[in-house]
């Protein structure tokens, strides 16, 4: 894993730290125990391709990849709470916005949706942030 996957993932965090109104959040690789009842974010980035931007020696690579991000609410309650999560994550991850830190940027090409479902006790919409990224 090259040293742009630590910058992308820490800019990704942080941009999901600074949105206001979402739960707490799981990290990859932290210990985490939801509490029954209570509403939380999991998530995980997720490489997936390396490639050269442009044909020639030593080309620019573009970086592709998910940040993958579990919106939890409890079961029962119907699907709104865990929507609105959803909602404000999207609207924090809007395509065509990048995200700067230490001359690193993050471009998102798309935050969407996926199908509910239920892990019980909570009900949950997966977002799929996807991203992209040149060194």
């Amino acid at each position: 894993m090259a040293n742009i996957h630590k910058e992308n993932r820490s800019i990704l965090e942080v941009q999901l730290a600074n949105i206001s109104n979402v739960p707490q959040i799981a990290y990859e690789n932290v210990p985490y125990v939801p509490t029954t009842g209570t509403s939380y974010i999991k998530v995980d980035y997720l490489p997936t391709s390396r490639r050269p931007a442009v044909r020639g020696l030593n080309p620019q690579q573009r970086y592709d990849g998910i940040f993958a991000i579990n919106c939890y609410a409890p079961e029962g309650n119907g699907p709104s709470a865990a929507e609105t999560i959803a909602e404000n994550v999207m609207t924090a991850f809007e395509a065509t916005s990048s995200f700067t830190t230490n001359n690193v940027t993050v471009s998102i090409d798309y935050a969407e949706a996926d199908q509910a479902l239920v892990d019980s006790p909570w009900f949950l919409v997966p977002v799929n942030i996807g991203w992209y990224a040149y060194k």
